[in-house]
């Protein structure tokens, strides 16, 4: 049993090692000795060289026909991170107001996250000493090439990088017309939600009693009575043009006698009404006459519109009224649906190559193959079947029992090409912490607080590294308990919960810079930064509860 005083120091000495390696990168991009263009030449030599050479030179020698099977478990936990991290940005853009240039960047933050160089290099150095064996930094390596290949796939052949192209589309909005619309929407889902209690509640109110029904017509016939003696509308005089009342059907408690707001419909007469979304009448409700309806507005007086009425001599008695819920359904980023919208060059062509049918199929596969063949994923293509096979894996990995001859130095024939890979995939975990600090380095901030969405930052960096970690290690013991993980596979138990406590991954920085145009990442800096800080602390604790739990 590993003491608690042991267990704080082995989950702290690698973030240590991290933290240096990536606060020489800040500094040297704050001193501008490394500059954005040096930055992007390095994170290209990471992806496309180093960080293939370690997968290489961990993968063919750390998986074998026994552990293999640990690949479905690993790619069903990263999908799971990557749905439950979309969720959670859901969740955050409903109920805090989120730049309007980041509305779905949002989205691609939370369910893709730093997968490669953080926790390889955390990773690499607690398994590489105890309580741990000898070879399991290997397999932890192997382990987590299978996350990588799922962060890759769901970026990239799946699309996900389009979610940040979307953000730049379309004009840009102003911030308090981005929180208005976050408003007017939680209203309208506040009373969906109380249109719902209601439904689901009347039956308790109503059961057993007539009184209430009745209350609810005297109540409708005492307005309608009230306003047709103030003469503020009568049915012998005609409709001005375009007119609209509101019409709000109330009920009466039977044991307050207390008015209720029950629907709220508009009704638009003219020909110039606006289309609006139908609401089929609840049965449940008092049928008014078909010669008029009744408005009661909020201080308590009825109108009374009549069904049939005439303007500027042509018969209106023909046109029946538009009612619309006054609770109108918006799309995501809050602006009004249009169903008289009409359609711009680009959903024409895009209809026009659909129609076609076999083109615009062609060309999505082969933009998916294309995008497949990145020099990680074609690694992990070799690397599978070479540590698999096993005269194969004798040509670079010594075995016992090898049916391929070693060469004159003793070794396998190609073991100097496995050599060379471990040789260069060394300098990818601290290249790769150089980069995140030049990153980190070259964000930039509001000077006022005021224009930060706090709200969103804060519960997107609780959410990441707080709430998902306890998810996270539920998750994982759960399979173990159901036999999907292994319980004996300590390796492959902690890297799967250490992958939940993981911040947004810098790869978006690299990309909105790219499809913002201007080379900015101004709405996504304020996220990173909390993420990357609070990491530090939430890393360190799940890592001692994990090793603690295994050991």
């Amino acid at each position: 049993m590993v003491s608690t005083g042991a267990l704080v120091w082995i989950s702290c000495r690698p973030l240590l090692k991290m933290l240096l390696c990536t606060t020489s990168g800040f500094i040297l991009a704050r001193l501008d000795l490394f500059s954005a263009m040096a930055a992007r030449g390095a994170g290209q030599v990471m992806l496309n060289i180093t960080m293939p050479c370690l997968l290489f030179s961990k993968m063919v020698p750390a998986f074998t026909p026994d552990n293999i099977s640990a690949l479905g478990p690993l790619i069903t936990i990263g999908c799971i991170y990557q749905i439950l991290g979309l969720f959670l940005s859901l969740l955050v853009r409903e109920f805090f107001w989120v730049p309007h240039r980041f509305r779905t960047g949002l989205l691609v933050a939370g369910a893709w996250s730093n997968w490669g160089d953080v926790p390889t290099a955390v990773i690499m150095s607690i398994t590489a000493s105890a309580p741990f064996a000898p070879g399991d930094v290997n397999l932890g390596v192997a382990y987590i090439s299978a996350f990588i290949l799922v962060f890759f796939i769901t970026l990239f052949p799946l699309g996900g990088h389009l979610l940040i192209a979307q953000d730049f589309k379309g004009p840009d909005k102003e911030d308090e017309e981005v929180k208005e619309a976050l408003r007017a929407r939680q209203r309208s889902r506040i009373l969906l939600f109380q249109q719902c209690l209601r439904f689901v509640f009347r039956p308790v109110f109503r059961r057993g009693t007539s009184s209430s029904a009745h209350s609810v017509e005297e109540n409708v016939h005492q307005a309608t009575s009230l306003k047709e003696d103030e003469g503020m509308v009568t049915k012998d005089k005609p409709l001005e043009k375009d007119v609209r009342a509101t019409t709000t059907i109330t009920e009466v408690s039977s044991e307050s006698g207390t008015f209720r707001p029950r629907h709220h419909r508009h009704v638009s007469f003219g020909s110039h009404a606006e289309p609006s979304h139908h609401h089929r009448r609840d049965s449940s409700l008092p049928r008014l006459d078909e010669e008029g309806l009744v408005e009661v507005d909020e201080k308590g007086k009825g109108l009374v519109s009549p069904g049939t009425s005439t303007y500027g001599g042509n018969d209106m008695s023909m046109l029946s009224p538009t009612v619309t819920m006054i609770m109108t359904e918006k799309h995501a980023d809050g602006v009004l649906g249009s169903s008289h919208e009409k359609p711009n060059a680009d959903d024409t062509k895009s209809s026009t190559s659909s129609s076609s049918g076999k083109p615009g199929f062609v060309s999505l596969v082969v933009s998916f193959l294309h995008s497949l063949l990145t020099p990680a994923t074609i690694t992990m293509a070799l690397a599978f079947p070479i540590a698999l096979v096993k005269p194969l894996k004798a040509l670079f990995v010594e075995m016992e029992d090898s049916p391929i001859p070693y060469a004159p130095d003793g070794k396998p024939p190609l073991y100097f090409i496995l050599d060379t890979t471990n040789f260069l995939g060394a300098a990818s975990v601290p290249l790769g912490l150089v980069c995140l600090g030049a990153a980190l380095a070259k964000l930039k901030i509001p000077k006022t607080i005021n224009a930060l969405p706090v709200g969103a930052i804060a519960s997107m960096a609780v959410g990441k590294l707080i709430v998902s970690p306890v998810l996270g290690v539920l998750i994982v013991n759960g399979f173990v308990k159901v036999g999907f993980i292994k319980e004996e596979d300590k390796v492959l138990r902690f890297v799967t919960m250490f992958f939940s406590c993981m911040p947004t991954a810098t790869t978006q920085v690299f990309m909105t810079q790219v499809y913002s145009g201007t080379g900015e990442a101004e709405a996504l800096s304020p996220f990173l930064i909390p993420q990357y800080a609070l990491m530090f602390v939430s890393t360190t604790a799940l890592t001692a509860y994990s090793l603690h739990t295994l050991f």
